[in-house]
């Protein structure tokens, strides 16, 4: 990944195993942004008196208290962009995440790459990204990308994007999409999502000529990571 070219994103990563916490600063700070690192809520608490940052990464599991507690009642992250990394796996409990103002909920464990691109995709949301913006018209099901090409979508593709419009850059949970597209998450097979947005990519790619931008985020979701206008 190449490194940001303005102003780096500053990142405080909250992480209590050692090895973990220096790997996730570092590989960061090599990829062009300014992290920082702490081993607990408390001298997270600290650390944020002091200091300006877009980006936490907040680990669930600490010593001194519990990750999701505190991400519900500390106000000093209202603005801020949150990227939970955790053991626990569970539907609910990833549920429990984005509900308390997760923005991207991963399991562990994590791909440093992985990581990095999705504080990448969070800061170009936060600060506006310079990118034109993709069209979606609901009456024709058409997507126009930002070169003013056009191409012809399903129901299902249609709705699955309406519903990722709504929050640009932001992960949209598989249980969320799945509701949009009128089934029961809790019986729905997402291996059918994961094709309808494979077709969906493949379409974009040889209908237009340019990559959809639309992440994939492993067990979570996903997001459509620049500005979506719909008609």
């Amino acid at each position: 990944m190449k490194s940001m070219e303005h102003t780096p994103g500053r990142v405080l990563v909250i992480e209590d195993e050692p090895q973990l916490l220096e790997a996730t600063v570092t590989y960061l700070n090599m990829e062009g942004f300014v992290a920082d690192g702490v081993a607990g809520l408390n001298a997270a608490t600290q650390w944020m008196r002091t200091h300006q940052f877009d980006i936490l990464i907040l680990d669930l599991g600490l010593g001194d208290d519990d990750g999701l507690n505190w991400l519900q009642h500390h106000t000093a992250l209202q603005g801020k962009g949150v990227i939970i990394t955790t053991a626990r796996g569970e539907a609910s409990q990833r549920i429990d995440g984005v509900k308390a103002g997760a923005d991207v909920y991963l399991v562990k464990p994590v791909q440093l790459e992985e990581l990095a691109s999705l504080v990448s995709n969070l800061l170009r949301r936060m600060h506006g990204s310079a990118s034109p913006s993709w069209t979606l018209n609901r009456t024709d099901w058409t997507l126009r990308s930002a070169s003013g090409m056009a191409v012809r979508l399903t129901h299902s593709e249609s709705v699955l994007l309406q519903k990722m419009a709504d929050k640009p850059g932001a992960v949209v949970p598989r249980q969320d999409l799945a509701i949009s597209l009128g089934h029961d998450p809790e019986a729905y097979d997402f291996r059918r999502m994961e094709i309808l947005v494979r077709r969906l990519r493949q379409k974009v790619k040889l209908g237009l000529g340019t990559e959809l931008p639309l992440e994939t985020v492993r067990k979570i979701g996903y997001a459509f990571t620049t500005s979506i206008q719909v008609r």
